[in-house]
């Protein structure tokens, strides 16, 4: 009996110690941070997320699956960091607190922002319409009748459109459409400087990965600038364009009259004005 308890307490034994053994070479959950960070800065971002993926899942840690959206935020993968920053906020709506949530939305806007812009639409130019010319029927012949003189009638036709005021007018059209350029493009100077400084200000922070955030930053304030000077010179030359068409649009409106003449033999009229 006691060799037959001696037999079957050795297989157990044997089982323990295996079982502690391959407990002991399980990486610990510090040993697989590491890596996943090494992963994802070593340009694998595939095995990384899986990592962090089995990190969440053993200890549903929120900060695992926004860890995710950084390791595609810093491979280039936009459009999977931003779906994994989401699912961040949508997991953590009732836990996470207003500043986690801050940081989350900013980091789906930076990754907004480097995904292309779509293209606007071509506007439609209709189509000429094609207007048949009329033909009128000539006169019917009258026979000659005796000139009785009458007396004469004159007609006055003001015009108030004149080939000045036409340029004046797109002169101002055109002033105000720089102008508005120019207000554009300083608001667009605004906002790239405020991005380039909300990026530098992320570059201090422990948990930035991002390695092109410097070079993106110094990307934004050259554009920012850029957008300065376009906007002072379109505002500018806006201002210039409406003060002249508004000048030139001050010109009096002139008079024409028809003054109809007759004669015993024939009959006519006299056009006059000023210009």
């Amino acid at each position: 009996m006691r060799s037959t308890a001696l037999l079957f307490l050795i297989p157990a034994a044997l089982l323990l110690s295996s079982s502690r053994a391959s407990a002991s070479r399980q990486p610990t959950k510090k040993a697989k941070e590491r890596l996943a960070k090494k992963a994802c800065l070593a340009g694998d971002p595939a095995k990384g997320v899986e990592i962090l993926a089995e990190l969440y899942v053993d200890t549903n840690i929120l900060t695992y699956i926004f860890n995710q959206g950084r390791c595609f935020e810093q491979n280039r993968r936009y459009e999977d960091a931003i779906g994994r920053f989401r699912e961040y906020l949508l997991k953590g709506e009732a836990t996470l607190s207003d500043e986690d949530k801050a940081v989350a939305q900013k980091r789906i806007e930076a990754c907004e922002s480097y995904l292309p812009k779509p293209e606007p639409p071509s506007p439609l130019v209709p189509e000429p319409v094609q207007v048949a010319p009329v033909v009128q029927a000539p006169p019917a012949a009258t026979p000659p009748a005796e000139v009785v003189p009458e007396t004469p009638v004159v007609a006055v036709v003001a015009q108030p459109r004149q080939p000045g005021s036409n340029a004046g007018a797109r002169l101002r059209i055109a002033g105000l459409v720089a102008g508005s350029l120019g207000v554009v493009a300083l608001g667009t100077g605004v906002a790239l400087n405020l991005k380039a400084n909300s990026m530098a200000a992320d570059l201090g922070k422990p948990d930035n990965f991002n390695r092109d955030t410097d070079s993106s930053r110094k990307s934004y304030k050259t554009l920012s600038w850029i957008g300065y000077g376009v906007g002072a010179g379109l505002l500018a030359g806006g201002t210039l364009m409406y003060y002249l068409g508004w000048r030139s649009g001050r010109r009096s409106t002139s008079t024409v009259v028809l003054v109809p003449t007759f004669a015993p033999d024939s009959a006519g009229a006299l056009l006059a004005g000023a210009f």
